[in-house]
């Protein structure tokens, strides 16, 4: 990795050929100069990896990376000009991710050799309310779209290729300063998309889904939307855990029957309050039973399914409520889970700087008891507790 400012280009081609020379293949770069630019030595481009921060790639730039299989870019600004120009100068590519990206509005991928695509974090204050990005990509394999997309809103035209997507990323309401129906609308744009997502994503064999997308899920079905069902046989969600997002996966898992494995991640998030169209939605939970909800659901081929908490809030503060759903979720799963055959938690042992209590794991072991003496359809099945330091 190299990371310089005011650095002579003579001093910076020196340093990028030794490493050359010496036969590196991943290479790191990151320049934190303002007003200061560097032509990249032809050396370089015999890398198999690269990853450039604030770079910014100048008009008429020839790419020839012929040799470059994975490409990660971050703090970068790039017009859809620059996007043709890129991916038809790296023809080996299989690999491709941008972070803390900006300007693009298609992302068209025809390369049969690049199988993954990353996108995290749109980089708002380069952006508006209306933008938007269109991502064509037959032959990708692997997608993930994660972090906080501001107002973007990112469509997938053609991902027929995909076997996992992670789709975890969340983005903002545009309630400051505007009207209720802008609100609204603009809620109604992202519902739509969500659910373009699950039939886009329908054959996927994997995904993770984050909080944002399971919350929507739950409007869709509280305005009576039926989603596509999902050929997902692992199924992960990364979340804070809050009833009305509760609801929204136990919506996934009706319209997973092929699902195996389910992992629950509960973490915690960094996201703006809900406006108050999102708060009249997730209301309704206090009128809803959860087992009612997904009636008669059985989950035929689920094997294995765990928690893992590891968490940086004391969860002394966590609502009973929240608490209480993920006990009801999970008896249902004991109880409609045919075949499972092990129920692990994982807890993370340490003191709160909260409460001087080891609170994660007392829940979460509380859960564990609790689990192991409740109704199961499956004879050969064990609850596991873990934790790990």
């Amino acid at each position: 990795m190299c990371v310089f400012s005011g650095v002579e280009q003579t001093m910076l081609n020196q340093w990028l050929s030794y490493a050359v020379e010496n036969k590196v293949e991943d290479l790191v770069l990151y320049s934190v100069g303002e007003g200061v630019t560097y032509e990249l030595p032809l050396s370089i481009y015999t890398c198999s990896s690269l990853e450039l921060s604030a770079w910014v790639f100048d008009e008429g730039l020839v790419i020839a990376w012929n040799s470059l299989k994975s490409l990660k870019l971050d703090l970068i600004g790039l017009d859809d000009d620059d996007i043709v120009n890129l991916l038809s100068g790296c023809p080996a590519l299989e690999t491709l991710g941008f972070s803390y990206f900006w300007g693009f509005r298609r992302l068209e991928i025809t390369s049969s050799n690049l199988k993954r695509l990353i996108l995290a974090d749109y980089s708002s204050s380069h952006g508006g309310r209306y933008d938007s990005l269109e991502i064509i990509a037959p032959h990708i394999q692997h997608f993930e779209i994660s972090g906080d997309l501001g107002y973007l809103k990112c469509r997938l035209v053609n991902v027929s290729s995909l076997v996992t997507a992670n789709l975890s990323f969340s983005v903002s309401c545009i309630t400051d300063g505007w009207e209720e129906d802008s609100c609204r609308d603009q809620h109604q744009v992202f519902r739509n998309l969500v659910l373009d997502y699950f039939q886009k994503l329908s054959c996927a064999t994997e995904l993770i889904i984050g909080s944002w997308i399971a919350e929507v899920v739950f409007m869709l079905q509280l305005e009576g939307v039926m989603l596509p069902e999902l050929k997902c046989k692992c199924l992960t969600l990364k979340w804070l855990v809050r009833e009305y997002n509760l609801y929204g996966i136990a919506s996934l898992l009706q319209t997973s029957p092929l699902l195996e494995s389910l992992n629950i991640h509960i973490k915690t998030e960094c996201k703006d309050p809900p406006c108050l169209l999102e708060q009249s939605y997730f209301a309704e939970v206090d009128n809803i039973n959860l087992l009612s909800w997904i009636p008669n659901t059985v989950f035929p081929s689920l094997r294995n399914a765990k928690i893992v908490g590891c968490l940086w809030f004391c969860l002394k503060k966590w609502s009973k409520g929240d608490f209480c759903k993920l006990f009801e979720l999970s008896k249902c799963l004991l109880k409609n889970a045919v075949a499972l055959q092990k129920f692990v938690i994982v807890a993370k042992r340490r003191k709160c700087g909260i409460c001087s209590q080891s609170c994660v794991s007392r829940h979460l072991s509380g859960l564990a008891k609790k689990l192991i003496d409740s109704q199961r359809s499956s004879t050969n099945f064990a609850v596991v507790y873990q934790e790990f330091a």
